[in-house]
Formats: structure tokens, C-alpha cells, sequence
């Protein structure tokens, strides 16, 4: 919560999301994820010729659709030992996903003679296209302004994905990583990876999808230096708190709170931040996972001691738009609240502005916060279907104001191009 307005004026855009309508064909997600429909087994009933399956898919962050590509794809696996070493045997070709398939059953050889009690190891399947580190996703593949003409890149995108197997037994969590690149080449140690843990299934309720994918990206490569920092976030040097709405896995608070941390070892501020992921209890168990995988990155960042504080806390909308928040959410007041990928349940969406109009009356409670202040927020969506514009006509009737900050476009393997917008609302 600001005592002053940090942002720039422009104009409000009442009628934006009328003006973004496009055909029905174009509301279809850019990216696609190879997924895994079960964990992966281990058969080692044949000493000779030990086999592990794989039964994948090739989809879209709602699995609404399969990949149906122009040419085939040819997909990586790579298993290894904690050490870095291959267990598996060089296979005669590559798998490949091709068009019209919903999903692969792979059968990969491992070495001969490794018993279940042997196989700890790390699977990664990814496009063979894909170029070092392998398994990973760089973020700066999914920012036009990054992507070099003619790279792979340029063309659509996959998102790998990895799983831990340990004794023969599979994690029941695959694991995505995304790694975010500062924007000047020469510093490679301002390299993060971002590790979520989701469900293997099919279910799409615990994993990470397009907007936040694409506005993670966006905040790792906008807050790499001291004055993108400042021109991106409302930052002050006093203290800075973050609140995540519908945080599922937890992508953007996470990745926020790595990039200040990272802001902070680099000199580029010296605030101390308060990151809170907040969702229904369904979300709970695999987002404190994955806060846990972010604490021990904070200790590679900053082997001095975090500044970031990352929690959750479960917020239910429909008791949020009363005014009813836990003990983290009313501890202090919030300088951005901070939503991706939650205005495609219609349904939801008058107790999302109720939960928004509610923290802002909340911050105008605390102390030391000045009469009048602005509440501010960044909401990343990307259009699905038309009826998502009833959002705009709420916040306006709730009295926020609403203007885009950033619209990122990125091709699809085989379909149209179509993008994510970024926006700032604010209160007050």
C-alpha cells in the first residue's frame, strides 16, 4: 500500500477488452506441456533388459487440447543418477509425438543388471530441439523482444518437464523449471531457476499455466536491474509487501520473491520484502512444497540470510469479499496483490473484485497509512472466451481503474499467434 502514486497516469481502458475480441479459433493457448498422465514404473523383473514406462501427453495448460503439429516432434529422455551419470541405453530412435495422438507410452532401456534398489535417478523429457540446459525452459524464449528470428523458439513452445524416481519408486510430483536470465549476457550469475512441483494426472488444478508462465518470465527480465526494479514494482525502501490471490503452485509470488532477493545481493535495493501466496486448501500442500524448494534457493542467492519472508495462508474469495482474512493476510498492508490465470471461472469472478475492493479497504486500516492511499494490483489473463469481459465491467462498477501494462505475444506450434495481457489496476 503506497502513500503515493508510483505508477504513471494513462488512461483507462473501459472498453479494452471489446476491442481485443477476435474468432473463436484464436482463443486457444500458445504454449504447449508434456505432462505426465502417470508416474513413471520401473520393471526390473528382466535383469537383462530392465525397462522404465512412460505414458505422456503433449497439451495445454487446461488439457482442452492435444499438440497437433505440422511436422512430427521428436521428444528427449534422459535419465541420471545423483551424480550426473546416464543409467539408461542409447535408444534406436527418439520418440515421437505426431499429429493426432493424445497420448505416448515410452518403454526406455536402462543398463543391464540394475536392480529396483538401484534406480535413483532424475528423469527429463524434453523436445529434442531444445537447446542446454536441458529439462529447463528459459524465459527468455517466451519474450518476443528475446527471441532470436529463426530459433526454435520462434516457432512455439513445448515446456519440459522432470520427475524424481528413488529406489525403483516414482515421485508422486513432476517438477517444472523455469529459468530466468538477467538482461545484460555478461552476468551469468544473475541465472535463477524456478522449481514448481505439480501433480502428475490429469487433473490441471495444481499446475502452472500459460499467464503465469508468461508473466513470471516478464518480471524476471523487467526487475534485473535497479531501474527496471523501480519501474516495474511499487518498491520502498522501507518494507515491501507482496499478496498472491489464487496462487495454485505459486508461480508469480515465488518468482517475485526470488527476483528481490536477487535485487537485494546485487544492490540494486535494500527492502525487505513479504511475499504471501494465498489459495483455496486444495492448493495448500503443494504450494508450501514448493515454497520450500524457494527457501533453499534463497540460500544459493543470498548465503548471508533471505530478506524475503515467503508464506501462505488459505483465502477463500467468498469469505475474502467479506472482509475475512487469516492472521498473514491482516498482519499489514499490502503495497500489490499480485493474480495470473484466475478469470477463466466466470462464475468466481464477483468474489475475486469483492476479495480486491475488500483488501484495499483493509489497507486503509492500518497504521501509518495515509487517507486516500491507492491500493495496487497486477492481473495477468490471457482471453479465453468472450464472457471473461464481464471482469472489467465489475472492477469498474467497484471503482478500480484498470489499463494494460504489458501485451506479450508469442507463436504456437501450428496455430495462430495469440498473447497474454498484463494489467494494472488500482483503487483509491
Amino acid at each position: 500500500m503506497l502513500p503515493r502514486q508510483k505508477y504513471p497516469n494513462t488512461t483507462e481502458l473501459t472498453n479494452h477488452w471489446t476491442e481485443l475480441a477476435v474468432p473463436k479459433a484464436r482463443y486457444r493457448n500458445k504454449m504447449h506441456y508434456i505432462r505426465l498422465l502417470r508416474g513413471p514404473k520401473l520393471d526390473a523383473s528382466n535383469l537383462k533388459r530392465p525397462l522404465i514406462s512412460i505414458l505422456l501427453t503433449i497439451t495445454t495448460d487446461l488439457g482442452d487440447s492435444f499438440l497437433y503439429p505440422d511436422e512430427p516432434v521428436d521428444l528427449a529422455i534422459s535419465v541420471e543418477n545423483p551424480t550426473g551419470q546416464s543409467v539408461i541405453l542409447e535408444a534406436d530412435r527418439p520418440p515421437r509425438w505426431t499429429a493426432g495422438m493424445r497420448c505416448l507410452d515410452v518403454k526406455v532401456s536402462i543398463k543391464p543388471h540394475l536392480k529396483k534398489d538401484d534406480v535413483t535417478c532424475t528423469i527429463r523429457i524434453h523436445p529434442t530441439t531444445q537447446t542446454p540446459p536441458l529439462g529447463v525452459l528459459k524465459g527468455s524464449d517466451m519474450l518476443p523482444w528475446r527471441v532470436a528470428r529463426g530459433s526454435p523458439a520462434s516457432e512455439g513452445l513445448i515446456m519440459p518437464v522432470s520427475v524424481e524416481m528413488a529406489k525403483g519408486i516414482c515421485s508422486p510430483v513432476a517438477v517444472r523449471t523455469l529459468r530466468l536470465d538477467s538482461r545484460s549476457r555478461s552476468q551469468p550469475r544473475d541465472q535463477m531457476d524456478i522449481d514448481l512441483e505439480e501433480d502428475i494426472g490429469e487433473s490441471i488444478a495444481r499446475h502452472i499455466w500459460d499467464a503465469g508462465v508468461v508473466t513470471a518470465s516478464f518480471f524476471g527480465d523487467a526487475c534485473s536491474t535497479k531501474e527496471g526494479i523501480y519501474d516495474t514494482l511499487p518498491m520502498r525502501e522501507d518494507g515491501f509487501n507482496i499478496l498472491e490471490l489464487g496462487s495454485g503452485v505459486g508461480i508469480l509470488g515465488i518468482t517475485l520473491a526470488q527476483v528481490i532477493e536477487r535485487a537485494v545481493v546485487h544492490g540494486h535495493t535494500s527492502t525487505k520484502a513479504t511475499v504471501l501466496l494465498t489459495d483455496l486448501p486444495e492448493a495448500e500442500e503443494r504450494a508450501r512444497s514448493n515454497i520450500s524448494r524457494a527457501k533453499a534457493a534463497f540460500s544459493h542467492i543470498n548465503p548471508s540470510g533471505s530478506t524475503v519472508a515467503l508464506q501462505y495462508e488459505d483465502l477463500d474469495w467468498d469469505e475474502g469479499k467479506h472482509g475475512q482474512f487469516g492472521t498473514f493476510a491482516s498482519a499489514r498492508p499490502w503495497d500489490l496483490v499480485v493474480l495470473s490465470d484466475c478469470t477463466y471461472n466466470v462464475d468466481s469472478l464477483p468474489a475475486l473484485v469483492g476479495t480486491l475492493s475488500a483488501l484495499h479497504t483493509a489497507n486503509l486500516k492500518h497504521d501509518g497509512v495515509e487517507r486516500g492511499a491507492k491500493t495496487f494490483a497486477i492481473l495477468a489473463t490471457k482471453p479465453r472466451h468472450s464472457s471473461e469481459q464481464a471482469l472489467f465491467g465489475l472492477l469498474t462498477s467497484d471503482d478500480w481503474q484498470y489499463n494494460v501494462l504489458k501485451s506479450i505475444t508469442l507463436p504456437k506450434l501450428g496455430e495462430e499467434d495469440e498473447a497474454v495481457y498484463i494489467y494494472l489496476l488500482k483503487k483509491g
